[in-house]
Protein backbone atom coordinates (compact mmCIF):
# COMPACT_ATOMS: atom_id res chain seq x y z
CA UNK A 1 0.00 0.00 0.00
CA UNK A 2 1.50 3.39 -1.01
CA UNK A 3 2.37 5.77 1.77
CA UNK A 4 3.07 9.49 1.74
CA UNK A 5 6.73 8.80 0.96
CA UNK A 6 6.18 5.85 -1.37
CA UNK A 7 8.43 5.50 -4.40
CA UNK A 8 5.46 4.28 -6.47
CA UNK A 9 3.78 7.68 -6.67
CA UNK A 10 3.99 9.87 -9.76
CA UNK A 11 5.02 13.51 -9.48
CA UNK A 12 1.52 15.03 -9.75
CA UNK A 13 2.16 18.54 -8.48
CA UNK A 14 4.14 19.67 -11.52
CA UNK A 15 1.68 18.37 -14.10
CA UNK A 16 -1.32 19.60 -12.11
CA UNK A 17 0.01 23.15 -11.84
CA UNK A 18 1.34 23.34 -15.38
CA UNK A 19 -1.84 21.98 -17.00
CA UNK A 20 -3.90 24.39 -14.89
CA UNK A 21 -1.74 27.24 -16.19
CA UNK A 22 -2.08 25.98 -19.76
CA UNK A 23 -5.88 25.60 -19.46
CA UNK A 24 -6.45 29.09 -18.07
CA UNK A 25 -3.98 30.71 -20.47
CA UNK A 26 -5.39 29.08 -23.58
CA UNK A 27 -8.91 30.13 -22.60
CA UNK A 28 -7.74 33.72 -22.21
CA UNK A 29 -6.04 33.45 -25.60
CA UNK A 30 -9.27 32.10 -27.11
CA UNK A 31 -11.20 34.95 -25.53
CA UNK A 32 -8.72 37.53 -26.79
CA UNK A 33 -9.36 36.30 -30.32
CA UNK A 34 -13.04 37.21 -29.98
CA UNK A 35 -12.47 40.36 -27.93
CA UNK A 36 -9.70 42.34 -29.62
CA UNK A 37 -9.82 45.02 -26.91
CA UNK A 38 -9.49 42.37 -24.22
CA UNK A 39 -11.16 43.11 -20.90
CA UNK A 40 -11.69 46.70 -22.03
CA UNK A 41 -14.29 45.45 -24.51
CA UNK A 42 -17.88 46.46 -23.61
CA UNK A 43 -19.09 42.84 -23.62
CA UNK A 44 -16.27 41.79 -21.30
CA UNK A 45 -16.99 44.69 -18.93
CA UNK A 46 -20.66 43.74 -18.75
CA UNK A 47 -19.93 40.03 -18.32
CA UNK A 48 -16.76 40.12 -16.23
CA UNK A 49 -18.21 37.61 -13.75
CA UNK A 50 -18.83 35.13 -16.57
CA UNK A 51 -15.31 35.64 -17.93
CA UNK A 52 -13.79 35.06 -14.49
CA UNK A 53 -15.98 31.99 -13.95
CA UNK A 54 -14.78 30.41 -17.20
CA UNK A 55 -11.13 31.29 -16.61
CA UNK A 56 -11.39 29.57 -13.23
CA UNK A 57 -13.31 26.64 -14.76
CA UNK A 58 -10.74 26.10 -17.54
CA UNK A 59 -7.93 26.38 -15.01
CA UNK A 60 -9.62 23.76 -12.82
CA UNK A 61 -10.24 21.56 -15.85
CA UNK A 62 -6.55 21.73 -16.72
CA UNK A 63 -5.58 20.97 -13.13
CA UNK A 64 -7.87 17.94 -12.98
CA UNK A 65 -6.48 16.54 -16.22
CA UNK A 66 -2.90 17.31 -15.20
CA UNK A 67 -3.47 15.40 -11.97
CA UNK A 68 -5.10 12.43 -13.69
CA UNK A 69 -2.50 12.16 -16.46
CA UNK A 70 0.59 12.95 -14.37
CA UNK A 71 2.06 9.53 -15.04
CA UNK A 72 2.46 10.45 -18.72
CA UNK A 73 5.03 13.14 -17.92
CA UNK A 74 8.66 12.80 -16.91
CA UNK A 75 9.43 9.39 -18.37
CA UNK A 76 12.85 8.62 -19.87
CA UNK A 77 13.83 8.47 -23.53
CA UNK A 78 12.07 9.20 -26.78
CA UNK A 79 9.01 7.27 -25.62
CA UNK A 80 8.81 9.58 -22.62
CA UNK A 81 8.64 12.61 -24.91
CA UNK A 82 5.96 10.95 -27.03
CA UNK A 83 3.96 10.11 -23.88
CA UNK A 84 4.33 13.69 -22.63
CA UNK A 85 3.12 15.12 -25.94
CA UNK A 86 0.21 12.69 -26.01
CA UNK A 87 -0.59 13.44 -22.36
CA UNK A 88 -0.46 17.17 -23.05
CA UNK A 89 -2.77 16.82 -26.05
CA UNK A 90 -5.29 14.65 -24.20
CA UNK A 91 -5.11 16.94 -21.16
CA UNK A 92 -5.72 20.00 -23.29
CA UNK A 93 -8.67 18.50 -25.14
CA UNK A 94 -10.42 17.03 -22.12
CA UNK A 95 -9.58 20.05 -19.94
CA UNK A 96 -11.63 22.20 -22.31
CA UNK A 97 -14.67 19.93 -21.97
CA UNK A 98 -14.17 19.61 -18.22
CA UNK A 99 -13.81 23.39 -17.95
CA UNK A 100 -16.96 23.90 -20.01
CA UNK A 101 -18.87 21.57 -17.71
CA UNK A 102 -17.55 23.34 -14.61
CA UNK A 103 -18.35 26.73 -16.15
CA UNK A 104 -21.89 25.66 -17.00
CA UNK A 105 -22.49 23.98 -13.66
CA UNK A 106 -24.05 27.05 -11.97
CA UNK A 107 -26.44 27.48 -14.91
CA UNK A 108 -27.29 23.77 -14.99
CA UNK A 109 -28.03 23.80 -11.25
CA UNK A 110 -30.09 26.97 -11.65
CA UNK A 111 -32.32 26.05 -14.59
CA UNK A 112 -31.74 22.32 -15.09
CA UNK A 113 -30.11 20.29 -17.84
CA UNK A 114 -30.87 21.27 -21.42
CA UNK A 115 -29.75 19.74 -24.71
CA UNK A 116 -27.82 22.90 -25.58
CA UNK A 117 -25.67 22.28 -22.49
CA UNK A 118 -24.32 19.11 -24.11
CA UNK A 119 -23.37 21.07 -27.24
CA UNK A 120 -21.53 23.62 -25.11
CA UNK A 121 -19.68 20.93 -23.20
CA UNK A 122 -18.71 19.09 -26.38
CA UNK A 123 -17.54 22.37 -27.92
CA UNK A 124 -15.27 22.63 -24.88
CA UNK A 125 -13.13 19.89 -26.47
CA UNK A 126 -12.29 22.40 -29.21
CA UNK A 127 -11.89 25.65 -27.25
CA UNK A 128 -8.29 25.15 -26.17
CA UNK A 129 -7.05 23.61 -29.45
CA UNK A 130 -8.68 26.43 -31.45
CA UNK A 131 -6.85 28.91 -29.25
CA UNK A 132 -3.55 27.11 -29.81
CA UNK A 133 -4.00 26.68 -33.56
CA UNK A 134 -5.26 30.21 -34.15
CA UNK A 135 -1.74 31.59 -34.15
CA UNK A 136 1.47 29.69 -34.78
CA UNK A 137 3.11 31.43 -31.82
CA UNK A 138 0.47 30.17 -29.40
CA UNK A 139 0.99 26.60 -30.64
CA UNK A 140 4.73 26.98 -30.06
CA UNK A 141 4.06 28.33 -26.56
CA UNK A 142 1.76 25.36 -25.86
CA UNK A 143 4.44 22.95 -27.08
CA UNK A 144 7.06 24.70 -24.94
CA UNK A 145 4.76 24.52 -21.89
CA UNK A 146 4.30 20.77 -22.45
CA UNK A 147 8.07 20.36 -22.78
CA UNK A 148 8.62 22.31 -19.55
CA UNK A 149 6.01 20.16 -17.81
CA UNK A 150 7.78 17.03 -19.01
CA UNK A 151 11.25 18.23 -18.01
CA UNK A 152 10.11 19.43 -14.59
CA UNK A 153 8.32 16.12 -14.00
CA UNK A 154 11.44 14.27 -15.11
CA UNK A 155 13.53 16.30 -12.66
CA UNK A 156 11.00 15.62 -9.89
CA UNK A 157 11.05 11.88 -10.67
CA UNK A 158 14.86 11.82 -10.52
CA UNK A 159 15.04 13.92 -7.36
CA UNK A 160 12.52 11.79 -5.52
CA UNK A 161 13.57 8.47 -7.11
CA UNK A 162 10.10 7.76 -8.54
CA UNK A 163 9.88 4.83 -10.89
CA UNK A 164 9.83 5.53 -14.59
Amino acid sequence: MPTAHSKNKTPRLVSTLMMALIGGSLFLLFLSRDLPQGLQDDWAKENLGLVVRYVIAMTLGGAIMGYLLASMFGRNGFGGWVLALLGGLISTLVAGACGSLLGLLPDILDDGWQASDLVSILFGFLVLPIAAVDKLGSSAIWLAAIAVTHMMSKYDRARNAYRS
